[in-house]
C-alpha cells in the first residue's frame, strides 16, 4: 500500500543538506530538474469559480491561459487570535549545527512583519494552517493534499539582523509544493501574494479515422457503454479493501464528471448517472453508498480506524468524495437537470446527503477544505430545490454557513467565497 511510501517520503525530509550561509533574496533552487513550465504554471481549471487548485494534483493539470494575479500584501489586515502572532524577541536563533532546507531565504525585516505577510499569502491561497506562535511554525495543507511546514529563525550569532524563513515539504506533489512555496517566500519579502487565477477549458477535436495515417480503422464504441465501463471499473476499485485503490476510484470519477477534463457530453452524463436512481444498475448506488459511509463515519470501511496512517487515507477520501460532488452539482445546475436528478432520488439528497454536508460545514475550523465542498454544494443544492432548501433550514445551516464563513474570512479565501450564496438563500427562506 502506498502508506510505505508516504512514510518513507516524511523521512527523507529529514536528511538535510548544509547550504551554508544564505544571502538575501536567494531564489528557490531545486535539487532535482523539473518542468518549469508546469512549476510556475497558473492553478488548475476549477468549475467553482475560487482561486484554489484540484485536489488531484499535476497529471491532469491544464496550463492557465492568462497570468496570475498579484494580490498586495495587506500588512493592515487584523489577525485573530488563531492567526501567526510571532514575537520578535523569543524567535529561536539558527542552531550553529543545524542544515537548513534549500527552500530557504534570509529576509533583512522583523520576524512579526514576515509573519503576518505569510499568514496573509496562505489565507489568500487558501491553505489550511495551524499555527504555533512559540516555536514560530505552521503546519499547513494543500487542497493538492500537499503537507509543508514553514518555520521562522533569528540568525546566528555575529550575522546580519533579520529573519530566516525556512518551508520544508512533508509530502505530496514536489510541482505542486514549489509552486506554494514560491508564492510563499516572495510573499515574505513583501512582493505581493501571487493569486492563482482561473483557467480555461481546452478540448482538440481531430478526425480519428486518419488518427494512424489514415489506415488504422479505430474500433467503434458507444459513449454509453464506455461510460458504463469506467463508471463499473471505478466501482470495483471502491469496494476493493486497499485505501490507496480507493483513492484511484474518486479521483478518476472526478476526472470523468469534469467538463473541463472530459468532453462536456460525457461529464454532463456521468453526473446524471452517479445521481441517477436507477434500480438496474447497482454501479451508482455503490458510489452513493461509499459517499454516505465517509461523510457518516469518516472511514470507507468498518474496520479503518485508529491507525494514524489510515485515517490520513480517510481525511483524503472524504475530501475527494466531496469533490466529486461538488463538480457534480455544478455541472448538472449549469445545464439545469440538478432539479430533475434531486426529485427522481429525493430521499437520498433529503434524508442522507443535507445532514451530511452540514456537519461538514460545520467542522470549517477543523477541515476546511471539506467544508469549501460541503458548502458550494449546499449552495447549489438550495439554488434547485426548495425541499432541499426546507430541510437545510432545519439542520441549521445557515448557523453552520455563517461560522464557516467567518473562519474562512481570516483564515481560508476560498471557504468564506463558497458560504455566501448558501447564506444568502437560507437567509430569504427563514
Amino acid at each position: 500500500m502506498s502508506s510505505q511510501s508516504n512514510t518513507q517520503d516524511e523521512q527523507a525530509t529529514s536528511k538535510r543538506e548544509n547550504v551554508g550561509n544564505i544571502p538575501e533574496s536567494q531564489p528557490v533552487p531545486m535539487s532535482q530538474p523539473v518542468m518549469m513550465s508546469v512549476a510556475i504554471g497558473g492553478a488548475r481549471p476549477t468549475p467553482l469559480g475560487y482561486p484554489f487548485s484540484s485536489p488531484l494534483g499535476n497529471s491532469f493539470g491544464v496550463p492557465s491561459c492568462s497570468p496570475s494575479c498579484y494580490a498586495p500584501i495587506d500588512n493592515n489586515r487584523k489577525e485573530p487570535e488563531a492567526n501567526w502572532l510571532v514575537k520578535d524577541e523569543s524567535l529561536q536563533r539558527l542552531p550553529v549545527d543545524f542544515p537548513l532546507e534549500k527552500t530557504s531565504r534570509f529576509i533583512s525585516e522583523k520576524a512579526s512583519v514576515i509573519a503576518n505577510r505569510i499568514s496573509n499569502c496562505l489565507y489568500l491561497r487558501s491553505i489550511e494552517a495551524k499555527y504555533n506562535d512559540k516555536k514560530a511554525m505552521a503546519k499547513c495543507s494543500t487542497l493538492d493534499y500537499v503537507r509543508f511546514r514553514v518555520r521562522l529563525f533569528a540568525p546566528r550569532k555575529n550575522e546580519d539582523e533579520g529573519t530566516i524563513v525556512e518551508v520544508q515539504k512533508r509530502r505530496g506533489d514536489t510541482i505542486s509544493f514549489l509552486r506554494d512555496c514560491r508564492a510563499i517566500l516572495n510573499a515574505a519579502e513583501g512582493d505581493g501574494v501571487d493569486v492563482p487565477s482561473e483557467a480555461v477549458p481546452v478540448h482538440i477535436d481531430f478526425d480519428t479515422s486518419s488518427a494512424m495515417a489514415g489506415e488504422l480503422k479505430m474500433e467503434e464504441e458507444s459513449g454509453e457503454d464506455i461510460l458504463t465501463k469506467e463508471i463499473g471499473s471505478a466501482v470495483g476499485l471502491i469496494l476493493r479493501d486497499e485505501l490507496d485503490l480507493n483513492i484511484m476510484a474518486f479521483e478518476c470519477l472526478i476526472a470523468l464528471v469534469d467538463p473541463l477534463r472530459t468532453l462536456p457530453d460525457v461529464a454532463l452524463n456521468a453526473c446524471k448517472k452517479i445521481v441517477a436512481n436507477d434500480t438496474k444498475d447497482t454501479s451508482a448506488s455503490e458510489i452513493r453508498g461509499a459517499i454516505a459511509a465517509l461523510l457518516r463515519n469518516g472511514a470507507l470501511h468498518e474496520d479503518d480506524k485508529g491507525n494514524a496512517i489510515i485515517s490520513d487515507f480517510n481525511e483524503t477520501l472524504r475530501n475527494l468524495s466531496l469533490c466529486l460532488l461538488s463538480k457534480i452539482f455544478v455541472n448538472l445546475l449549469d445545464k439545469e437537470c440538478l432539479e430533475t436528478a434531486i426529485q427522481d432520488n429525493s430521499e437520498w439528497f433529503l434524508d442522507t446527503l443535507i445532514p451530511s454536508l452540514v456537519d461538514a460545514v460545520k467542522s470549517a475550523k477543523d477541515r476546511p477544505h471539506d467544508a469549501l465542498y460541503a458548502s458550494d454544494c449546499l449552495s447549489n443544492l438550495l439554488r434547485a430545490s426548495k425541499d432541499l432548501l426546507k430541510r437545510a433550514d432545519e439542520e441549521n445551516a445557515l448557523s453552520a454557513l455563517e461560522e464557516a464563513k467567518a473562519f474562512g474570512s481570516t483564515h481560508h479565501k476560498s471557504l468564506a467565497n463558497a458560504t455566501e450564496k448558501g447564506i444568502t438563500m437560507l437567509e430569504s427562506y427563514s
